[in-house]
């Protein structure tokens, strides 16, 4: 059998919905995590479990916690209302961090609908929902993956469908051939292990699935 690796993992967006499960089933699998948050964040403290109040957009707060890490993951997300994007400064802050303390894996939810594969939503979603309602949400999202895509960090960009609060299935899609088609969805839940089955894994560096039911 083989034996467990135990990582250390910073959370960064650890306080939102995906966020949290990363972090509880971080621990769960016997991890050690950091979960970076907003100062007064409500977050319960516990074994294996070290709490770094700070700002992304503060590059020493973030450089500070990236340090003796060995992945980061960002469940960092934008509001519709809000015209700060917060993805693409955070980053700014935490790929330059990551390259100075040596740490190189990093998994990054985006959407499905970013970038080129806006191609591959229907009318609605591509015209209505992505090109006004959630304009300045997406471009976020698209300005993130520009700037992990030009370093050379050993990123995955994970491209999620409409998220829901429901269970794991356990099974879904996760295709980066743009054979994907339509604003499917897939649970946080579903996210969260994926995103952490990739922790050691090779098979989906630098590259950006998609993942829906």
């Amino acid at each position: 059998m083989r034996a467990q690796i135990v990582m250390r993992i910073l959370v960064f967006g650890a306080t939102g919905g995906t966020g949290k499960l990363l972090v509880e089933k971080a621990l769960s699998a016997g991890h050690k995590v950091t979960a970076f948050t907003r100062a007064g964040s409500p977050l319960n403290s516990r074994d294996g479990l070290s709490i770094v109040g700070g700002s992304v957009f503060d590059p020493i707060a973030v450089a500070a916690a990236v340090s003796g890490h060995d992945v980061v993951l960002s469940a960092l997300g934008g509001r519709p209302w809000r015209n700060t994007r917060i993805c693409s400064s955070a980053m700014r802050s935490i790929a330059p961090a990551m390259k100075q303390h040596g740490v190189s894996r990093i998994l990054a939810i985006s959407t499905f609908g970013a970038n080129e594969t806006r191609a591959e939503l229907g009318w609605f979603a591509r015209h209505m929902l992505f090109g006004f309602l959630l304009r300045n949400e997406v471009a976020d999202k698209e300005a993130m993956e520009d700037l992990l895509s030009e370093t050379d960090l050993d990123w995955t960009i994970v491209r999620v469908g409409i998220l829901s609060d429901g269970p794991s299935r356990g099974q879904f899609r996760a295709k980066d051939d743009r054979s994907i088609r339509g604003m499917g969805s897939i649970a946080r839940s579903d996210v969260a292990d994926f995103m952490l089955a990739q922790v050691e894994s090779e098979l989906w560096k630098r590259r950006k699935p998609v993942l829906v039911y």
